[in-house]
């Protein structure tokens, strides 16, 4: 059971970041609009942010899914979830009605639901981070002895 929990949690992590970067990527106007509400950027960063982290969540997606640069992949995603996980804080404490924007900008206002659930994402990217970290010593120790 515990060999197959990291890969599990890492394809799992992966699809999460996949589906997620899908409407903002075909609704990356819908998307800026969602970065601006939480008036936490600049807004001649929004549109730039809007256009790009959506593929940068896909890229760091399929690589978890095919564990390719796990180690950086899984790190990567651990940032980000840190990053949403405080903005999503810092406009439910100023107030600010807004949608999470996670998986699309449709939605209810961020509550404490969206932050547990972000920091189960956190907690899982952690799993995730370590495993790899793990895996790649293993992998690495191996070819030294060939």
């Amino acid at each position: 059971m515990k060999r197959y929990l990291y890969p599990l949690l890492r394809v799992a992590l992966g699809a999460i970041f996949v589906y997620a970067s899908f409407h903002k990527i075909l609704r990356p106007d819908q998307f800026a609009d969602g970065i601006n509400n939480y008036h936490i950027l600049p807004v001649f960063l929004v549109n730039l942010v809007a256009l790009t982290l959506p593929w940068i969540e896909l890229m760091f997606g399929m690589f978890l899914i095919f564990n390719f640069k796990a180690p950086a992949a899984s790190l990567a995603v651990t940032i980000m979830m840190v990053v949403f996980i405080i903005a999503m804080i810092s406009a439910w404490m100023r107030g600010i009605d807004t949608g999470c924007g996670c998986f699309s900008n449709e939605g209810e206002a961020i509550s404490i639901k969206e932050v547990v659930r972000d920091s189960g994402f956190l907690i899982m990217s952690l799993f995730v981070f370590a495993g790899s970290i793990r895996n790649g010593s293993k992998e690495n120790s191996q070819a030294e002895t060939l």
